[in-house]
């Protein structure tokens, strides 16, 4: 590491976070000055359109520590922390939301633990959640759903505030995938991770930028990183549905044959259409694998940038 490098890199992707900017680089600040470590802050701004870009160009005049690396258009948050990933220069990385939610003063508590050397990614388990309670069940869900198939054993795997070594990012900017889950692409390094607790908040301003649909996207593109299970489930389902078919069949046949009851009709179009819907959304799972195919084989890259503004 040249003398010039810092020794830690924040990084964080910034999309529509004007009004917590200032805030933001402040406390980040306040933080590592405290902390007695030489740092960097790269700041990727993924398209924002609230102003977002030149704000953060206009808070370097007082914080030339602040690097400002803006995307072509709004690309996603993972790009964007790649983005970041591939422009760090400490031996310590710590990713960060931008929303404020994570409190940037808990940043040395995850530098520490990782200092402690057990551990090649520390990351934040927050503490007293401020989400909404659908959010919290989901993410329950995940967490439990990705320790199990990506046998890792974290509590709080979608908490955006976490420190890597910088050996574990060199790892990571190597993948060409794009379909991109870090809490998956990590525990495929088999790298070891730790957990420290950390603070939660409610967003003050700004809103959120995972509604339901970039959640099922995000959760998708998690299991289709880690693991072919949607695909063998269809297949359970299949059989499972195929057997109560085949004795729905019987049972008709039967009531048919020895009663000469003809009213099972209603029964046999209830099971064709559940059958059917079973059947469309077996094909919609496949079709979401092979869309993903298709644009890993047009391989485009993962993100643009548009501009740096830096020393």
């Amino acid at each position: 590491m040249a003398a010039k490098d810092p020794e830690i890199s924040i990084v964080t992707p910034v999309f529509n976070e004007a009004p917590n900017l200032e805030t933001l680089v402040r406390e980040i600040v306040e933080a590592l000055d405290a902390h007695g470590r030489s740092f960097e802050i790269i700041a990727v701004d993924d398209g924002s359109s609230d102003g977002s870009f030149e704000r953060l160009v206009a808070l370097r005049a007082s914080e030339p520590r602040l690097r400002v690396v803006r995307l072509a258009r709004n690309f996603g948050q993972n790009p964007a922390i790649y983005a970041g990933f591939e422009r760090v220069r400490g031996q310590i990385v710590v990713t960060l939301d931008a929303d404020l939610q994570n409190p940037p003063a808990d940043i040395p508590k995850l530098i520490d633990a990782l200092d402690e050397g057990a551990y090649d990614i520390v990351q934040g388990c927050r503490q007293q959640r401020k989400d909404n309670p659908l959010r919290l069940l989901a993410s329950g869900v995940v967490n439990r759903v990705v320790s199990r198939l990506g046998k890792v054993d974290i509590q709080d795997l979608g908490s955006g505030m976490k420190a890597y070594r910088r050996e574990v990012v060199d790892r990571l900017c190597l993948s060409t995938h794009r379909s991109r889950y870090l809490p998956a692409e990590t525990a495929w390094l088999g790298v070891k991770l730790g957990e420290v607790p950390v603070g939660h908040r409610s967003r003050t301003a700004g809103d959120s930028k995972y509604g339901l649909f970039a959640l099922l996207k995000v959760n998708f593109d998690m299991l289709t990183t880690i693991s072919a299970a949607p695909v063998h489930l269809i297949g359970l389902l299949g059989a499972f549905f195929a057997f109560i078919g085949f004795a729905m069949a019987i049972r008709v046949g039967y009531v048919r044959l020895v009663d000469g009851n003809f009213s099972e009709y209603n029964t046999v179009l209830a099971v064709f259409f559940v059958l059917g819907g079973v059947q469309m959304l077996c094909t919609s799972i496949m079709c979401e694998y092979i869309s993903r195919i298709y644009i890993e084989v047009q391989r485009r890259p993962y993100y643009i940038v548009g501009e740096v503004v830096e020393d």
